[in-house]
């Protein structure tokens, strides 16, 4: 049984997938903090399991919203820890594009008013939505965003569902004696690294 957690993306949930099926209760990505243990505890109920039966942990690591990001690794992290199973990352695009099985399909995401995070086989960025190419792509675009795309882009409507989308991850990446991951802890992906401006004061000891 593996424990699949994400706290940020329009899919949000807990999900628990054993080799033959799966079970999904839906998070709140706007109060995650709220209910993720207490929904944890449900699914464990629901899929007649314990804590003892988890093998391994995944989860959504990012892009996405700051506060969802630290509550679902946090706890995905403490799982892992605790419990001494292996714990694996996934940026959210490469979640997303499980769901399909288009050929070559682009995964979009905004990210603020003119920018969004796109993603294409190994390539990723964040580029203003006016400078987007057309694609064939999936995602998470606001209603704004995606009222300004050109009839040259095509949006993938038929989709894998959640439950079937964590069963074919949990399929390709699982491996139950990946002992030395145990402890190899998830960090946040927020899409690009942040800007930090180097302070012009003279640095040195007090």
């Amino acid at each position: 049984m593996y424990l699949c957690i994400d706290t940020i993306s329009s899919a949000a949930g807990i999900t628990l997938v054993s080799s033959d099926s799966a079970t999904h209760l839906i998070l709140d990505p706007k109060n995650s903090s709220e209910g993720i243990i207490s929904t944890i505890d449900e699914a464990l109920k629901q899929a007649n399991s314990t804590l003892a039966d988890l093998k391994g942990v995944f989860v959504i690591k990012g892009p996405g919203s700051f506060t969802g990001l630290r509550v679902g690794i946090s706890v995905a992290n403490q799982f892992a820890h605790q419990l001494k199973i292996p714990i694996i990352g996934l940026r959210t695009d490469e979640w997303w594009l499980q769901r399909t099985t288009e050929s070559n399909p682009t995964y979009l995401q905004s990210m603020n008013k003119a920018e969004v995070y796109t993603s294409q086989g190994q390539k990723s960025q964040i580029i203003e939505l006016e400078k987007l190419a057309p694609c064939t792509w999936l995602g998470q675009l606001t209603d704004a965003h995606g009222e300004k795309l050109s009839s040259d882009f095509k949006e993938i409507t038929e989709i894998n569902s959640i439950e079937a989308t964590w069963q074919k991850v949990v399929q390709n990446l699982a491996n139950p004696n990946a002992e030395s991951r145990a402890y190899d802890l998830v960090e946040p992906f927020y899409g690009k690294d942040p800007s930090i401006t180097k302070s012009k004061k003279p640095q040195g000891l007090a």
